[in-house]
């Protein structure tokens, strides 16, 4: 028959404890992210190493400091780990919630930051109705040209063969010069990047809230591809026609001013002044700080002692801690006071058969 090796004194074990404190980190490295994110104006990579950095902080000391309670041997060491643990959980703690507290002050802003850029986002939107009011003055200057030429043929033939007209039908002649202009400016790639910039500003303005920080965050990105929407415009309105700076002015593409990419982004970049301004410690913090912190805890404070270590080491330094002081033996009472080198096979404290399952 084979002998039971099981060791009562066992008691480090998995429980719903720290299901529970895995819960809160998530929670805590989700929000630490996003409070990181908008205090560094973006940056990703500086955002995830710093989380990174925070989950293994409070791992280290939360769950380590449960680690060394639950520990079965080398009592007299981990029990001083323990302690430096513990009193490291809340300053590490303290120091994870200084990106927690910014997101709670963004939070506090939610409402001037979503409806600034929605707003911005829509003002994008100007951008390709002002391509559109550029390049039907364009076409309809071109026309008078091209009338003005006809018109004047028999007084200015010079200038009306400069203009491009041969006398054999002019209605014709102006109508080909008028399509060749209108399919150079509203060519297919200027509906598709119109289409697609649509689109894309309308699931922009449904999705803004500052719990995705991935959007509201990156103001730059936004912003360039915003500039390189106002480039392509710039592009597809820069080619002039032989005949078409005959009217004696010069033939300037769309947004030379850049009035409507400055329409179109100022407000996305008055954001960033917005969501990297610190405020003080808001009541989001505090009060869901603490659950958290508790959170944090069960493992430790579910997790019981090896029964070798109880009556012997404790959180709280003492002045008995490591007396192991002989045993009142009660009149005509038989004791036997285990030695240390089956202690660990004895059932002391059998009662503590579930301990740490909890």
């Amino acid at each position: 028959m084979n002998n039971n090796n099981y060791s009562w004194n066992e008691t480090l074990k998995f429980s719903w404890g720290h299901i529970i404190a895995f819960l809160s980190l998530i929670f805590i490295s989700y929000v630490c992210y996003m409070g990181d994110f908008y205090m560094n104006g973006g940056v990703f990579k500086m955002s995830a190493i710093k989380v990174l950095i925070i989950d293994v902080a409070l791992l280290v000391t939360f769950i380590g400091a449960q680690i060394l309670k639950g520990t079965d041997s080398k009592f007299d060491r981990s029990i001083i780990i323990e302690r430096i643990l513990i009193c490291l959980c809340p300053i590490v703690f303290i120091w994870a919630m200084i990106s927690y507290n910014h997101f709670w002050y963004v939070f506090s802003q939610r409402e001037q930051i979503e409806n600034k850029f929605n707003t911005s986002i829509e003002k994008s939107k100007e951008m390709f109705v002002n391509y559109e009011d550029y390049a039907n003055n364009r076409i309809s200057a071109y026309s008078n040209l091209l009338d003005s030429a006809i018109v004047n043929k028999s007084s200015n033939p010079v200038f009306y063969a400069k203009v491009g007209f041969n006398g054999r039908n002019d209605a014709v002649q102006k109508d080909n010069y008028l399509k060749t202009l209108r399919l150079q400016l509203f060519s297919q790639n200027t509906d598709s990047l119109k289409n697609i910039a649509t689109k894309w500003i309308d699931q922009a303005n449904q999705g803004a809230t500052v719990w995705n920080a991935f959007l509201v965050g990156n103001i730059d990105q936004i912003a360039d591809a915003i500039s390189n929407w106002n480039q392509a415009l710039i592009s597809y309105s820069k080619p002039v026609l032989s005949n078409e700076s005959m009217a004696g002015y010069e033939i300037q593409a769309f947004d030379a001013n850049k009035e409507a990419i400055e329409a179109a982004t100022i407000g996305l970049t008055s954001l960033t002044d917005i969501y990297t301004s610190t405020g003080g410690i808001k009541i989001n913090t505090i009060i869901t700080g603490i659950i958290l912190f508790m959170m944090l805890l069960f493992p430790y404070i579910l997790q019981k002692r090896n029964t070798r270590a109880n009556g012997l080491y404790f959180l709280l330094p003492t002045n008995n801690k490591y007396i192991k002081s002989k045993p009142i033996i009660e009149k005509n009472t038989s004791y036997e006071i285990p030695s240390s080198e089956n202690r660990s096979s004895t059932n002391i404290n059998d009662d503590d058969i579930f301990g740490g399952t909890f």
